[in-house]
C-alpha cells in the first residue's frame, strides 16, 4: 500500500476514534454562588404541615435512603403576624436549635403573603470513585404562601433544589463545561433530570434555561453534539461520547423553535388596541353591540409577554379583533375578575357577550394562527 495512503487512513482513523471515543467525566456538587447556578428549577414539591403548638411542623423528605429526611418547624417571632422563621434540623438529632434557624422577611405578592427560605441539607449518595457512602451538598429553597381571600384544604410547605453538579473536561481540544440539575427531588440523578454543555469560555451559556436538555437529549459544543450514555445516581460521574443528531445546530434550532411560524407571519406595525378597564370596556361593548375578547395575564408570565411580541402584532391577529372590544386584565390586579371568571393560569382567553355570556376561552400560549381562528370562530 503506498506509504501517502496508509498515513491518511492512520490520521483518519485516529480522528474517527477520537471523535467516538466516550469520556468519562467527574462532577462536585456545587454551593449556591452569585452569578452562578441553572437559570430554571422544577415545580416545588408539597409537603403537608401539622399544627404543633401554635407553629406548623412537617418532615422534609429527599429521595428513598433513609437517612434523608430532617425535622422541620416554621414559626412567628418578634410578634410578626406571618410566618417569618424556619427551623431544618440539619444534624439530625430530631431538635430544634438556633443554629438552625433560618429567618425571612415575609413579602406580599399577586395578592398573598410568601414566607421563602433559603437552607441546606446534606444527601446520603454512593460515591463512585471510592465506593463508599458520602454526602452531596443539597441546597433547597422552602416557601409558604398564605392567601387571605382562601380557605386551604390543607396547610402545605413547598421545596425544591437550588444545587447543581458541575464539572470540566477537554472534548477535542476544546474546554467543556457540563451541568447536571435535578428535574425531580430525589437525591439522584437519571433520566427525568437536566444537563447542559457549553464551552469554558462561554460559561453563562451553561447556565442559561435554553441550554438545558433532558438526559435522555443530546447537547451542543460549539457545532459538535455529544449526548450521556451512562450517569451515576449521585451525579458525580458521567460518561459521554460523540452523537451525530442527523442536522446541524442551526438547522435543529429552527426545527425545535416553537414560535417559528409566528415570527414569519406578517407584522406591518400594527398591534391589537386593548383597553384595561373591564367596566369601560364593557360599556363599550354594549354601547357598539359588540363582542369582548378578554386577556388574562400577570406580569410576571412569560407566554403572556411573548403573545405581546408575536401574536398581538399580527396582521391576521390584529383584523380578527375589528369585531370584538379588547380588553387586558391584570389577574393580580384584579382578583375578583379571575374568581368571577375562574382564571386558573395565564394567559386565558376569553370571548363574552355583551350581557357577560362566556361563549368560549383558550388556555395557555396561543399561536397567530391558533387566535385567529379563535376569534374568527363568530362572524
Amino acid at each position: 500500500m503506498n506509504k501517502l495512503i496508509f498515513a491518511a487512513l492512520l490520521i483518519a482513523m485516529s480522528f474517527s476514534c477520537q471523535k467516538s471515543d466516550q469520556l468519562v467525566v467527574e462532577l462536585v456538587p456545587q454551593e449556591v454562588q452569585e452569578g452562578k447556578g441553572p437559570r430554571w428549577s422544577p415545580y416545588g414539591q408539597k409537603m403537608v404541615l401539622s399544627e404543633v403548638d401554635n407553629a406548623f411542623e412537617t418532615q422534609l423528605k429527599i429521595g428513598e435512603h433513609p437517612s434523608n429526611q430532617w425535622a422541620v418547624r416554621m414559626v412567628k417571632t418578634d410578634t410578626n403576624t406571618y410566618y417569618n422563621a424556619l427551623y431544618l434540623d440539619q444534624n439530625q438529632n430530631g431538635q430544634f436549635e438556633e443554629a438552625e434557624l433560618i429567618k425571612t422577611e415575609p413579602s406580599e405578592s399577586r395578592g398573598k403573603i410568601w414566607s421563602s427560605f433559603d437552607g441546606t441539607v446534606y444527601t446520603t449518595v454512593n460515591n463512585p470513585w471510592t465506593g463508599k457512602e458520602d454526602k452531596n451538598i443539597y441546597p433547597i429553597s422552602l416557601w409558604y404562601v398564605f392567601d387571605p381571600n382562601e380557605e386551604m384544604e390543607a396547610e402545605v410547605l413547598r421545596f425544591s433544589r437550588r444545587g447543581w453538579l458541575e464539572g470540566q473536561t477537554t472534548i477535542n481540544g476544546i474546554g467543556a463545561n457540563i451541568l447536571l440539575a435535578e428535574a425531580t427531588m430525589d437525591a439522584k440523578i437519571d433520566t427525568a433530570d437536566q444537563w447542559s454543555l457549553a464551552p469554558s469560555a462561554a460559561p453563562k451559556e451553561l447556565y442559561d434555561y435554553r441550554s438545558s436538555r433532558s438526559l435522555n437529549d443530546h447537547a451542543w459544543l460549539n457545532d459538535d453534539a455529544y449526548r450521556i450514555v451512562e450517569v451515576h445516581p449521585s451525579g458525580r460521574k458521567i460518561i459521554l461520547e460523540a452523537f451525530d443528531p442527523g442536522m446541524t445546530r442551526v438547522e435543529e434550532a429552527e426545527k425545535l423553535d416553537i414560535y417559528a411560524a409566528d415570527k414569519k407571519a406578517a407584522h406591518s406595525g400594527e398591534a391589537v388596541s386593548f383597553l384595561h378597564n373591564y367596566q369601560d370596556a364593557l360599556a363599550k361593548a354594549i354601547a357598539e353591540n359588540k363582542r369582548l375578547f378578554l386577556d388574562f395575564e400577570t406580569t410576571w408570565c412569560g407566554p403572556c409577554k411573548i403573545m405581546d411580541q408575536l401574536v398581538y402584532t399580527a396582521d391576521d391577529v390584529v383584523k380578527a379583533t375589528d369585531q370584538f372590544i379588547a380588553v387586558k386584565i391584570d389577574g393580580d390586579d384584579h382578583p375578583e375578575l379571575t374568581k368571577r371568571f375562574d382564571v386558573k393560569a395565564y394567559p386565558t382567553l376569553i370571548l363574552l357577550s355583551p350581557d357577560e355570556e362566556v361563549i368560549d376561552r383558550r388556555v395557555g400560549y396561543q399561536s397567530v394562527k391558533a387566535t385567529t381562528t379563535f376569534l374568527g370562530t363568530l362572524k
